[in-house]
């Protein structure tokens, strides 16, 4: 609500109860007003009061306009102690909207609403008796009942200013006994309601509503009892008593409006409370439905949820252990609330069916909750995605390992070697070139094709560990060439991508020279193989044979593939292999471009 409006709405309440409070002092008709004045005022004040309160909170604004109305009827109604017929007879009909305002707030408690179907049949034969017993009697009664609540003139009251005709004997005889023996069962049906609406709720609720329901019961009991007590033509101070008593209840009910809210503003904080600081420490789903259970105060509360899709153990609905479970649906006395993430999972509460009037507090938890699986989801991603780092490096590390005692073999029984002999030979040619330097010509010349040898074996081994044409034409011309060397026949279809960082050319180059080794090996009756490279988030390549194929899930990857994985993985890429029986293999993996 705006501030500026809630400021009026204040300072008009406290006018209202300040003109309330007034008018029997300044009546002449009024006899003995302070007592009743006082409780009067102090009513009003109440109802206005609690309304504004409930008006301004998240979740129970409706249900404060209906108690703010209230309160209004009750001012309108305080003007039955005025001098005028006019304002007399206003405040004595007023008096009987109030009771019909008083009982759908009542009922509507805490929501505004009437939700029960028990509650509208009451609220509209209240409204049936009020249009149909007291309004049409209007015009037709020289004098309202005496003596009525919140009325302080007596016998002495002014006439009925709406009067335009004499009573019918009808209206005494038949209308009136009729309408009170209606008004007995209203108020009895509604004790009885609201009496089992507080044995219906849990624990949690109770404290909430018992204050109300209480002031409310001894309310009606009150009124019911006044109404019996006119009837039967009891004494004329009990029935003044009564009327009084039955006022002070009206205003018990108002404060019992107030401490039913402010309970529930306890028990939501507490709970909200309890709730986000324990989230974090749940270890399990099952942790979150116990935490969720004490939190609510509802031990029946239980937990289920959907893993996001896509996930391969997906299996549908689980529950708090998770296992596999059925779709969660309401029943007798439980509410189910499904909340959907946006990872396309959903999570699903079920408690107690009270808390259905609380749709905001529920959101929130489910909230809380779900943020807490989220968590719980991610810290076992996160523990798995480390364990996967850890295996990869340690594999990495062993690859290096192994590339480099592979060079150490290389150089040691390849180009050293020959270097070696090299050597010696320079050293018998210049033993043979002392002797005789004639033939010095054709002895250098005769080492130079062996020179030429040791260079291309350096060369060749240079290329293995990264290629030139790689470093000097890009990714694009590199695997062009080691199409060109496949033994299978290759072709490559290739986007210009533009230069890339060194580190990802060379992760997706050497992951395409394994794929198509593993094509040439195990792709069996297969006539060729394409390579795409292209732009799509990020840069993609993907080696696609036409041979036999495999089914994935008959075994586990090799360490090609795995190493192919862990270079890609590595620049923060994935890598998939997609196969079928005699569909061929498809192996396709992504890398981010570097901003």
């Amino acid at each position: 609500m705006n501030r500026r409006v809630m400021i009026g709405l204040v300072a008009g309440s406290a006018v209202l109860t300040m003109v309330a409070a007034v008018i029997p002092f300044v009546s002449d008709v009024a006899t003995q007003p302070s007592a009743s004045a006082a409780v009067a005022s102090v009513t009003l004040a109440t109802l206005l009061g609690v309304g504004l309160y409930a008006w301004a909170r998240v979740g129970t604004e409706r249900f404060g306009k209906v108690l703010f109305l209230t309160g209004l009827c009750w001012f309108m109604a305080t003007l039955s102690n005025a001098d005028g017929e006019f304002l007399y007879s206003v405040g004595r009909i007023f008096g009987w909207l109030f009771e019909l305002a008083l009982v759908y707030a009542l009922l509507a408690y805490p929501t505004g609403r009437i939700e029960d179907r028990a509650g509208k049949a009451i609220a509209v034969v209240a409204v049936a008796l009020i249009c149909v017993g007291f309004l049409p009697t209007v015009p037709f009664v020289d004098q309202y009942p005496l003596p009525a609540p919140f009325v302080h003139c007596g016998q002495e009251c002014p006439r009925n200013f709406f009067s335009v005709a004499s009573e019918p004997d009808l209206i005494e005889q038949a209308v009136k006994p009729l309408r009170d023996a209606v008004t007995l069962a209203i108020y009895l049906a509604v004790a009885l309601v609201l009496a089992a609406r507080l044995r219906g709720v849990g624990p949690n609720l109770r404290r909430t509503q018992a204050p109300v329901m209480g002031a409310a019961i001894l309310r009606f009991l009150v009124a019911g009892a006044y109404v019996a007590l006119r009837r039967a033509g009891a004494d004329e101070d009990l029935v003044d008593t009564a009327a009084f008593v039955g006022m002070l209840t009206i205003s018990i009910t108002a404060g019992g409006f107030l401490v039913g809210l402010l309970q529930w503003r306890i028990y939501v904080g507490r709970s909200l409370l309890r709730l986000t600081t324990g989230v974090n420490e749940a270890a399990d789903t099952e942790d979150l439905r116990s935490l969720a259970a004490d939190c609510l105060d509802d031990p029946s509360v239980d937990l289920f949820y959907t893993d996001p899709p896509g996930t391969p153990e997906a299996v549908g609905w689980r529950d708090s252990s998770g296992r596999p479970s059925d779709e969660p649906e309401p029943s007798e006395g439980k509410l189910v609330t499904i909340k959907a993430q946006p990872d396309g999972s959903r999570l699903a509460v079920s408690c107690e069916e009270g808390l259905g009037s609380y749709p905001r507090f529920l959101d929130a938890v489910c909230s809380t909750l779900a943020a807490g699986l989220e968590r719980q989801r991610l810290d076992h991603a996160l523990t798995a995605l480390l364990r996967d780092v850890a295996a990869s490096r340690k594999r990495l590390a062993s690859a290096g390992d192994n590339a480099r005692r592979k060079i150490e073999r290389d150089l040691h029984d390849g180009a050293q070697q020959r270097l070696v002999a090299l050597r010696v030979k320079l050293e018998l040619a210049r033993d043979a070139l002392e002797q005789d330097p004639a033939p010095a010509p054709e002895v250098v010349a005769a080492l130079g094709p062996e020179v030429d040898e040791i260079i291309d074996e350096v060369r060749a081994l240079a290329h293995g560990i990264y290629p030139p044409l790689l470093a000097s034409s890009g990714l694009a011309e590199a695997l062009r060439s080691a199409a060109l060397r496949s033994p299978l026949a290759a072709s490559v279809e290739a986007e210009e991508i533009g230069r890339l960082p060194s580190e990802t050319e060379s992760a997706v180059y050497f992951c395409v020279l394994e794929a198509l080794q593993n094509a040439t090996k195990h792709a069996e009756g297969a006539s060729g193989v394409v390579v795409r490279l292209w732009r799509e988030d990020g840069i993609r390549v993907e080696v696609r044979d036409d041979g036999a194929g495999f089914d994935p899930a008959a075994g586990h990857a090799g360490s090609g593939i795995t190493g192919m994985r862990d270079r890609l993985e590595a620049q923060g890429g994935w890598l998939r292999v997609d196969s079928r029986q005699g569909e061929g293999t498809r192996v396709i993996g992504c890398v981010p471009e570097a901003r």
